[in-house]
């Protein structure tokens, strides 16, 4: 493996860190995507506060390789893991304002993480698909987490 800079990429203590990081910087588009979406969906402070100071690094190395998909791009689990650890890296506020930016946020994961709390669940106003009325377990912030379909389940989160 040659690796775009003049020496292997650093090892982190943290074990779940270091692989994550390992695969990121690896320049394999299976291993990026995978970790990737494992990072997007982290709320582990060990982890991001040893991925966080790495995400430059992860951009550079991740630059230019194609990482494919069809309906919706894979980079797209990329680029929101790299603003997840830049956010988490700016101690900008809690994790959860980030849900809106995130398709795939599945309020039942986040329950079943003690990420949320939920506190009903009622059709949409729309009337198309059921809406998850949780609050962050963290902060408290209030959410409505609509299931939505299209070719694929998304999950369209708004402040309550």
């Amino acid at each position: 493996m040659r690796w775009p800079w003049s020496s292997p990429p650093p090892r982190l203590a943290n074990a779940q860190a270091d692989a994550l990081l390992q695969d990121l910087l690896s320049r394999d588009a299976t291993r990026i995507v995978d970790s990737a979406r494992t990072v997007a969906r982290l709320f582990d402070t060990a982890v991001l506060d040893a991925l966080a100071p790495h995400a430059g690094r992860i951009e550079s190395a991740c630059a230019g390789i194609a990482l494919g998909g069809a309906l919706v791009s894979l980079k797209t689990h990329l680029e929101f893991a790299l603003r997840r650890l830049n956010y988490w890296q700016a101690r900008s506020g809690c994790l959860c304002a980030l849900n809106p930016h995130y398709l795939f946020f599945d309020p039942r994961r986040l329950i079943d993480q003690g990420q949320m709390q939920l506190l009903c669940v009622a059709e949409a106003e729309d009337g198309w698909g059921a809406c998850h009325h949780v609050a962050c377990t963290q902060c408290g912030q209030r959410w409505q987490a609509t299931d939505r379909e299209y070719h694929y389940p998304w999950w369209e989160w708004k402040v309550a």
